[in-house]
């Protein structure tokens, strides 16, 4: 269905929402998806005067006058009311339906009878007068409304047939009138009426399908498949869309058949609907379609409403499930195995030479090669193609190539080996057995014929060009200062600027120091203690070193100097147990750098026993002001002392003869950062080691003093904004002696009694919930954990 075009769809959408809302109608809402309820109004609204018989009068204000009425001096006037509506647009549609629709805006007389009645005329040239009236057609409604309102605010009728008789029959106006009945000369029938509208639901046919492809190829001249049950498309829409963007549902029908045969044409509809803009999709079965026969395929477009779009243009296309032959290859600058080639080399493009091997509709060639390169090259005339492929490396490569015909189908595949010669220049060192920081000459032969010049770098170093001698050779000097693997990578370049292979040298310069422990990498595979301090000694792997770089398990990096045999010793005091490892390379004074060589130990852990009745470890137990004991024990003999910290700084404590040490600790606040947790840490002494650590964790309990209330309890709705409520506090901090508390915003204290309690009066301002949070402090400052007292304060009636 459409819109009128010329009037916007949200003027139409909001004059008929206001209409309806002043009326009191309601909008049916049972229409289809894409049914579009338009508002079209009159392009004339006119009305005549039986006192002014040849003149034409426009709406005044959107009213017409309809019936006998007076004018200001008492003359009597009959009026009728005619609309003209412009119907170009909805030629060619259907019509759904269509409702006339006004309303009263002014009654000389409601007790009397309606008498409105609407009226289809002869469409005339001019505007009507009195005199000169179009001819009445027909009487197509008496307009009626049910219940008393007077003014009648909302009068309709159907006239689906009048409209729908007009649009057949083409013509471009439709001429309604408004008059009165029977009474028409009477003063107590007369009225004025708004301008009438008509409420038009249409559908438009669906549009002709796109987007119409076979085997999801998009149609085009000359097409050809390659299959013989080829899957169809096309792509159905439609004119009609409703104001959330959908549209009529949609379904299609398929017809296709040989174009040599027109007469064996097929037609398929689909069982189902889709919505609009979607794409439909066919396999046509098997035994319909043969290789090498031509086909048509068109499609068209049916809606919920059963009004149908034009075929669309045929597409037509050749099936062809013949697969071409595989491919011949050929190349004179690569020629294939086990030919070996005289020529070429990495780096050195060659020309290969694809033909179809007999097949005629070969149109392109796809191809990968031994090192993953890949491609497709167009066949030119007679089905032949040329590739320019460059080898990157020497020795035995393969291209694998396939035909393509017209249609896409793939030829088995070819596989052509070849040789590409190694051009790499030959690397000779003088000093094969130099160590790290000693100068190697090395000289470069070449590996093709007229080379000009070499260019080489070590390892990741920036790379330099020589010249080549009369006899093709050039001679270098490096002088390697990295320890482990090196590499030199050498290319050739020609007279003709033809590129080499690349070698690549590889020498091995043993560099990496020693590392050795009295005290840490014992033989027995021991450990010393945590805490225990002892030495490592490194020793060089290589001439000249001035210093080590150092680090112990991954930490920041120490420098020690060596002495004057090449060796460093270093101190470590691992402050934990368990595997360890220790990493160090060495350096010369040029600084030249050793491989790192790795260590690996393991330190035995002393840490002490933590326990404590008071304060089980994990549990919550205690609070502030309740002193707890925690006895440590030693995890081994000699044991002098402990060093332990509960998180306000390290203490320590001599250990009895048997080891062991207590100590008392009284939390003076509950810390409500880590909720209640408490980290002890500890650490036993022998002589000058500290072991590693023990972590006591433990949980001090709030202990926040209680609150209890007659006037507002938990436990129910009490009370009221306004009123005032007596609440009990009770501290159980030993020694509380004052409590603080929270009421709003404003924090304030009370003494705490001889018997641990305080009273306190509250006047809550709001209803519903209310919270009173405090805690209780000692005179040495000693603070309990924050409380909070819920109530609910009931809501005035």
């Amino acid at each position: 269905m459409a819109r009128r075009r010329r009037t916007p769809r949200r003027l139409l959408g909001a004059g008929l929402a206001a209409l309806l809302a002043t009326t009191g109608a309601v909008a049916a809402t049972g229409q289809p998806a894409s049914a579009q309820l338009n508002y079209v109004r009159p392009v004339e609204a006119t009305w005549t005067d039986n006192a002014q018989p040849t003149r034409s009068f426009p709406a005044e204000d959107g009213t017409l006058p309809v019936g006998t009425w007076q004018d200001a001096s008492g003359d009597k006037h009959t009026s009728r009311a005619y609309f003209t509506f412009d119907l170009t647009d909805y030629h060619g549609q259907r019509i759904i339906g269509a409702t006339a629709i006004t309303g009263e805006r002014t009654v000389a007389n409601c007790d009397k009878p309606r008498e409105l009645q609407l009226w289809r005329t002869e469409n005339g040239a001019t505007a009507p007068t009195w005199k000169d009236a179009p001819a009445a057609v027909a009487k197509l409604a008496d307009l009626t409304v049910s219940g008393p309102a007077c003014p009648a605010r909302y009068l309709a009728a159907a006239i689906t047939d009048a409209v729908s008789s007009a649009i057949a029959a083409k013509q471009e106006r439709l001429t309604l009138m408004l008059r009165i009945g029977e009474h028409e000369d009477g003063l107590q029938w007369g009225r004025r009426v708004d301008t009438l509208n008509v409420s038009l639901e249409h559908n438009r046919a669906p549009n002709v399908p796109t987007s119409l492809g076979v085997a999801r190829i998009a149609c085009r001249d000359d097409l050809f498949i390659g299959t013989t049950r080829p899957e169809l498309q096309a792509v159905v829409t439609d004119p009609d869309t409703n104001g959330n963007g959908g549209g009529d549902q949609l379904r299609a029908t398929f017809a296709w058949w040989p174009t040599d045969r027109p007469a064996e044409r097929t037609e398929f509809q689909f069982p189902y609907t889709l919505s609009n803009g979607s794409r439909f999709q066919y396999t046509v079965p098997d035994g319909v379609m043969a290789d090498g026969g031509t086909y048509a395929f068109s499609a068209r477009a049916t809606d919920q409403y059963g009004d149908t779009s034009a075929w669309s243009p045929e597409c037509r296309f050749t099936v062809d499930t013949r697969v071409p032959a595989k491919p011949a290859v050929a190349s004179t600058d690569y020629p294939a195995a086990p030919e070996q080639p005289t020529s070429g080399g990495p780096g050195i493009p060659g020309t290969f030479t694809f033909s179809p091997n007999g097949s005629d509709d070969v149109v392109s060639y796809e191809y990968w090669s031994w090192t993953g390169s890949a491609g497709r090259v167009s066949a030119g005339p007679g089905g032949t193609a040329t590739l320019t492929y460059t080898p990157k490396s020497a020795g035995y490569q393969r291209l694998e190539v396939e035909s393509i015909d017209r249609t896409g189908n793939h030829s088995a595949t070819t596989v052509y080996e070849f040789w590409v010669r190694n051009t790499a220049p030959l690397v000779t060192d003088a000093n094969p057995s130099g160590a790290i920081g000693e100068p190697r000459e090395l000289t470069f032969a070449p590996g093709m014929d007229n080379v000009a010049e070499y260019t080489w770098r070590l390892n990741d170093g920036e790379p330099a060009t020589v010249p080549a001698g009369t006899d093709g050779t050039a001679t270098v000097t490096i002088t390697p200062r990295r320890g482990g693997a090196n590499t030199v990578h050498v290319t050739s370049r020609t007279s003709d600027n033809l590129p080499s292979g690349t070698a690549e040298y590889y020498f091995y310069l043993e560099s990496t120091p020693t590392i050795s422990s009295p005290d840490f990498m014992r033989e027995d595979g021991s450990g010393a203690l945590a805490g225990t301090t002892g030495t490592f000694t490194f020793a060089p792997g290589m001439p000249g070193v001035t210093e080590y770089v150092w680090s112990a398990n991954g930490g920041e990096q120490q420098t020690v100097a060596a002495r004057e045999d090449g060796t460093a010793t270093v101190t470590y005091t691992p402050t934990e147990a368990g595997f360890q490892w220790i990493e160090v390379f060495s350096r010369t004074a040029d600084g030249d750098e050793s491989e790192t060589a790795s260590g690996y130990f393991v330190v035995a852990s002393h840490a002490p026993e933590v326990s404590s009745a008071d304060y089980p470890m994990y549990q919550e137990a205690g609070g502030p002001g309740v002193t707890g004991r925690f006895t440590f024990r030693p995890a081994g003999e000699g044991v002098t002392g402990y060093v332990y910290d509960f998180g306000d700084g390290p203490q320590t404590v001599a250990a009895a003869a048997d080891g062991s040490a207590t100590v008392s600790w009284t939390p003076r606040s509950y810390p409500a950062d880590t909720r209640g947790w408490v980290r002890l840490k500890v650490r036993e002494k022998i002589a000058d080691i500290v072991s590693d650590e023990t972590e006591y964790a433990l949980v001090i309990g709030k202990l926040a003093p209680t609150v209890t209330s007659d006037d507002y309890p938990s436990s129910g709705e009490a009370g009221g904004p306004g009123v005032a409520g007596a609440f009990t506090l009770t501290a159980h901090v030993p020694g509380s002696t004052v409590f603080v508390y929270r009421f709003g915003t404003e924090e304030k204290t009370v003494p705490v009694g001889p018997d641990g309690t305080a009273t306190i009066t509250l006047t809550p301002t709001g209803a519903g919930d209310n919270y009173l949070y405090l805690s209780s402090r000692t005179d040495s400052g000693i603070t309990s954990g924050e409380g909070v007292y819920w109530f609910p304060v009931a809501n005035p009636t």
